[in-house]
């Protein structure tokens, strides 16, 4: 008989680190390009730093040549990029989380509502590390990214 092996679920991630990737995603994912709102994608990078640690806080806040495009784009559209966040697992052959570290995967759909026209939704992913930090859970790291 071969042996079972247990699959990592949402109850197997603290707490803690549920909430701290939840908070990191929202900052991270959305965005407001309506007049008034945020002047770049950087926005929510500084938005996001406020749930990060290390290194990762200076770089979230840099503007990235590669998001001009599709940042005009949701100019163009005067558009708000919502998200909700489905579920904050460990990602499949990522170890569970230990007392000062976790890889997390948090999944969210994200909906895009421009001025005029039909809103759309996409699902989407994101990989994090986390630390446990004087501050408490911070992510330090986005892999693969």
């Amino acid at each position: 008989m071969p042996a079972q092996t247990s699959v990592p679920t949402a109850a197997s991630i603290p707490p803690a680190v549920d909430k701290a990737a939840r908070a990191f995603t929202l900052a991270y994912v959305q965005h407001d390009a309506r007049n008034g709102g945020d002047p770049s994608y950087a926005d929510a990078g500084t938005r996001a730093a406020r749930f990060a640690a290390g290194e990762l806080v200076d770089v979230l806040a840099q503007q990235r040549p590669g998001q001009e495009a599709p940042w005009a784009a949701l100019r163009s559209e005067q558009a708000r990029q919502t998200a909700m966040v489905e579920a904050v697992v460990v990602p499949d052959g990522a170890p569970g989380p230990t007392e000062s570290s976790a890889i997390v995967r948090v999944g969210y759909v994200l909906t895009t509502k421009p001025a005029s026209g039909p809103s759309r939704q996409s699902t989407e992913q994101l990989l994090l590390r986390l630390g446990l930090t004087s501050g408490g859970w911070r992510v330090i790291a986005l892999p693969w990214v």
